[in-house]
């Protein structure tokens, strides 16, 4: 079974989703044959520069917020973060482009297709995407620099060289737009959106059980099988 996983690193819902997904693969009992590729989607195609600015000026400037809807979404986000033990760190989350980061996290996806590693929940791309969440949205991190870059692909076993190509290919680039070009097209204007055998969506940062009977609902109807979870 393939997923297609439309996600932007500047997305507070969007690590919160891949972190549902990983979850839900785990106790999937054909993960092993669940192929997931993640896809660059821009929250703010416009952003190339880092502003000078906090995030809550960002959201109030760029996106029309109100304060209080400001400090409202920043209140529920770290209720559901610290309710699965981890903090959002709101006050000190450095604004960045995130084009530099979606580069790297599709050169991981080669990294899995010369190991042999593209399935389950423990991909290098996977686990890629959430160390640059982590380091965006935990430890404050500019994550459009390339040492910050560096260090999170070093945690999954990727190579600085890895990072360096991947910044310095601009067909790289132009094959990460692409990518937001085709969620466009699509109609996606909500991150994150799985497309599952390309035939079910699912949008948003669904709950762990949501992900599960989703996982087991398309390959029941894909195979023709039950799964442990039908059968249960």
């Amino acid at each position: 079974m393939h997923i297609d996983v439309w996600t932007d690193v500047a997305c507070p819902w969007c690590y919160l989703g891949i972190r549902h997904l990983r979850a839900a693969l785990g106790s999937f009992e054909h993960a092993d044959e669940v192929e997931v590729v993640a896809h660059a989607y821009f929250l703010d195609p416009e952003l190339s520069e880092r502003p000078d600015m906090s995030e809550a000026e960002y959201l109030m400037e760029h996106k029309g917020l109100s304060p209080e809807e400001v400090e409202a979404g920043h209140e529920r986000l770290s209720g559901l973060g610290l309710s699965e033990g981890f903090s959002f760190d709101f006050e000190h989350l450095v604004v960045a482009p995130t084009s530099n980061a979606h580069r790297v996290i599709a050169a991981a996806r080669e990294v899995d297709l010369a190991r042999d590693t593209q399935t389950g929940p423990d991909t290098t791309q996977l686990r890629l995407l959430e160390a640059v969440d982590r380091a965006h949205f935990e430890a404050g991190q500019d994550i459009s620099d390339p040492d910050v870059l560096i260090a999170c692909a070093s945690e999954v076993g990727m190579s600085e060289q890895d990072v360096v190509s991947a910044l310095a290919d601009e067909q790289r680039a132009s094959e990460v737009f692409s990518d937001y070009q085709i969620a466009v097209q699509m109609g996606v204007e909500s991150v994150p959106t799985l497309l599952i055998d390309r035939r079910f969506v699912v949008q948003g940062a669904q709950p762990v059980t949501a992900l599960s009977n989703a996982l087991a609902s398309a390959w029941q109807q894909i195979h023709g099988a039950p799964t442990q979870e039908d059968r249960a």
